[in-house]
Order: C-alpha cells, then sequence, then structure tokens
C-alpha cells in the first residue's frame, strides 16, 4: 500500500484518462514531475519508508535520485543507509609497475564519477603492514577484492630472485574486513597466473577463488583449485574441456549464474576465429566453451552490463595476408554484442562505432577495457596517452574522464561498492 501510495504521489501531473468506446486510454497532458514536485509529493513519508522503497529500484535509478532534493541526497549518503541500497560503478582497479621491483605492482582507482571522491580507501591501510611484504591485486567481484599477499621475509634480502611467501586474501575495503586462505600449491614466483573471484552477495555470503593451472609449453588449462568459504578448504578439479585453451590473465572476469566466465584463446591460434568464453561452475564439474563473435585479430573484453553478459571487440589495424582488402577495420573500431538469451549462447550485436566518428572527437587511438554495469556506455583505454575515456553508444557522446597513471598492467577491473558487512569468515575491524 505504501509503495502505491508513492508512485501515487509521483504520478507526473495532468496525467488524464479518457473513456472511449468502453474502454480506458491514457493522455498525458503535461511534461512528467518535476524533482521538486517529486519532492513536495513523498515529504508526507518517512525517511525509514523512503529508504526501503529505494532499495528496491535499481543502482542507476538510485544514483538519479540523489538530484532530487538536497535531504534525499544526504540521506542516500548516509553510511546507515549505505547498507541497504544498491551501489553503483564507482570505478576501476587498475595496477602500476612497482619502478623498484617489477614482482611488485601497485593498484589504484579510476573514478568514473567525476566531481565525486571514492566512496572508500582502496590503499588497503587497514591489512597489518607488519605481516605483508606487499598486496597485489588480482581481481573484483561485486565489492570483494582477490589480493596475493607476499609476506614479509624474516631476513631482508637485495637480491630480486629470492623468493617470497605468499598466500591469497579476499578482502572488502568498505567495512575493512578480510579473509586469509590457507595456502595450497604454490604459485610460481614471478607469475601472477590466473586465479579470479566469484561472489554473488544476492545469493549467499561465501565466496570462491579459482586459481587455474596450465602447462608449461603450451600454456593450456588442465584444472582449477578452488576455495570456498563455507568449507574453508581447497579442491582441485581437472578440466573437462575438449578444445585446447589459454586463458588471458590481464582480463577480468565474469561471475554469472553461478559460472564463472574468462576469455581464452583457442590452440592453435586462427587469425578469424581465436577466441573463446570459458565457463566453469564452483564446484569444477561443468566446463564450457562459448565461442564470442570473430572479428579477426582483435583486443576483446567481457562484462556483465544490464542482467546480461557482453562482449565488446575493438580491432588491431593488422589485416590478413590472404585478403586483398580489409574495410572494417577502417570503419568499424568498436563493436559491442550481448547475449540476451544465456541458454542460447547467441550473441546480438548491440552497438558498434566507426573510427571515423570517435577518431573525430578523439584524435588519439583508443581500444575498449570495459563496459558499464548499468548503462550502454563502454570504457576506452588510450593506448599512447594514459587517458581513461567513456563513450555512451547510445547517445554517441565521448567524455574523457581521467589521466592514468604511467607503467600501468592491462588490467581494468570494475569496482562496486559493497557497504554490507557480509563476508563469511571475515577478520579485521
Amino acid at each position: 500500500t505504501n509503495n502505491r501510495t508513492l508512485r501515487r504521489r509521483l504520478k507526473p501531473s495532468g496525467a488524464m484518462e479518457e473513456k472511449s468506446s468502453g474502454h480506458k486510454k491514457a493522455r498525458a497532458t503535461n511534461p512528467p514531475a518535476s524533482a521538486q514536485e517529486m519532492a513536495a509529493a513523498a515529504s508526507p513519508l518517512t525517511d525509514d519508508l523512503i529508504v526501503e522503497i529505494l532499495s528496491r529500484l535499481p543502482a542507476r535509478s538510485v544514483h538519479r535520485v540523489k538530484c532530487v532534493s538536497p535531504s534525499w541526497r544526504a540521506l542516500i549518503a548516509d553510511p546507515a543507509n549505505r547498507k541497504k541500497l544498491p551501489q553503483t560503478l564507482a570505478g576501476f582497479l587498475y595496477s602500476t609497475y612497482h619502478w623498484a621491483d617489477p614482482r611488485f605492482q601497485k593498484f589504484h582507482l579510476a573514478n568514473v564519477s567525476v566531481g565525486a571522491a571514492p566512496p572508500v580507501d582502496l590503499s588497503l591501510s587497514f591489512l597489518p603492514p607488519d605481516k605483508y611484504l606487499y598486496v597485489d591485486q588480482l581481481d573484483a567481484c561485486n565489492g570483494l577484492l582477490l589480493c596475493l599477499c607476499y609476506m614479509a621475509p624474516s631476513s631482508p634480502s637485495t637480491d630480486k630472485r629470492t623468493p617470497l611467501e605468499s598466500h591469497f586474501i579476499v578482502c572488502n575495503p568498505a567495512t575493512k574486513r578480510w579473509v586469509d586462505l590457507p595456502p595450497h600449491a604454490k604459485v610460481p614466483n614471478g607469475h601472477r597466473g590466473v586465479a579470479r573471484l566469484g561472489f554473488d552477495p544476492a545469493v549467499s555470503s561465501h565466496f570462491h577463488v579459482l586459481q587455474f593451472e596450465k602447462t608449461d609449453q603450451e600454456d593450456c588449462v588442465t584444472g582449477v583449485n578452488i576455495y570456498s568459504s563455507q568449507t574453508g578448504a581447497w579442491k582441485r578439479r581437472q578440466s573437462r574441456l575438449v578444445e585446447k585453451i589459454t586463458l588471458y590473465a590481464g582480463l577480468a572476469s565474469v561471475f554469472f549464474h553461478g559460472m564463472l566466465h574468462l576469455l581464452g584463446m583457442l590452440k592453435p591460434m586462427k587469425l578469424d576465429d581465436d577466441a573463446v568464453l570459458v565457463a566453469v561452475d564452483m564446484e569444477g564439474q561443468v566446463w564450457k566453451a562459448i565461442r564470442v563473435p570473430s572479428g579477426g585479430l582483435s583486443f576483446g573484453t567481457i562484462g556483465l552490463s544490464q542482467g546480461c553478459l557482453h562482449y565488446a571487440t575493438t580491432p588491431l589495424g593488422i589485416v590478413d595476408k590472404n585478403k586483398k582488402e580489409d574495410t572494417s577495420l577502417a570503419t568499424k573500431i568498436a563493436s559491442v554484442w550481448c547475449m540476451e538469451d544465456y541458454d542460447s549462447k547467441e550473441w546480438v550485436l548491440k552497438h558498434s562505432v566507426s573510427n571515423d566518428e570517435l577518431g573525430s572527437k578523439t584524435r588519439a587511438e583508443y581500444k575498449v577495457t570495459a563496459i558499464h554495469p548499468d548503462r550502454d556506455t563502454i570504457f576506452l583505454d588510450s593506448c599512447d596517452v594514459d587517458t581513461l575515456a567513456s563513450y555512451d553508444m547510445q547517445h554517441r557522446e565521448f567524455c574523457r574522464i581521467l589521466n592514468l597513471k604511467k607503467d600501468r598492467a592491462p588490467l581494468f577491473v570494475p569496482y562496486v561498492p559493497l557497504f554490507s558487512d557480509s563476508l563469511a569468515g571475515a577478520d579485521g575491524q
């Protein structure tokens, strides 16, 4: 009843109903209600009721509602209410190589909320500095971070080749809580491997960490080690992939439908049909190899946007010698595909942007590096000027967001803060 009351109060003024031939027909005679009218209509409602209603809206709608009035903005920003409300994209985590020791990387937040301060401190200063020599960012999923922590040696060494003891941790920067994972198969020195995080707070407070094994020569997936926070233990599963596939270590993954999705490459590689999406469930029993749209030799990335898997490609500008001409490279710089029906595994072309159109606005070369989770926007990483930009593919709007740090790694991981305390087995504050 209260929800219906609010909807009725927020109904655009001037909406009329006409009776004709025994049925009703709605006719809007005035523009939609302004922000001031919306605030006035909802003024009789208590703050608790407004927060309860807002908690049922998608993150994008909550973000827009902040513009209704200063009191609503304060209500949404209140730390006590942030735990109840869905959060939108804060930015992207990316790493830069340490100038003194290439084994280590420092991570940063590319804040995409223009004019807004970062919602949390991603320096992870709450971790005990006397215990961890360095913390290496690997992945993020629905507000949690997966990191590889290098332990401080008992006796300092100046030899950079000296192996360091390490183990995984999963932490929530918004609540400053973390979980130390028990050790398992050792990570090769100087090699990050392919380790990813699976977590969905809407389903469970428990998470999974997957570290994939590979062959030394062909670099193909042979199995996976899976940690479950529910059992507190690792288990190993043999790969059930029929084809030989190499996983891309420098690209983000997507946790969707209870399965982790990663981009890989078929072996032996073919110029026109080399990319594939690998999916594995949290028991390591179900493995899938899903073909992605072929764009020749290109840079590809995956993302979860508006409840559907998305795949974006950027041609690398290399033409097949067997072809006399490849006009697609001259006309298309990015294509975005959507899997509207996950069970069908069919991709539908959603958007594309031409080289001429984007080049006239940017005057620089870019590649698609991420996809916005709530809207039809792609994020572009410049190839030569260290700039992160966004491109609204629906309204054809380009926007430079910020300058990135130099010496950065290729991995860009979307970060949406999680203010809920749900982190099974957490230590810390």
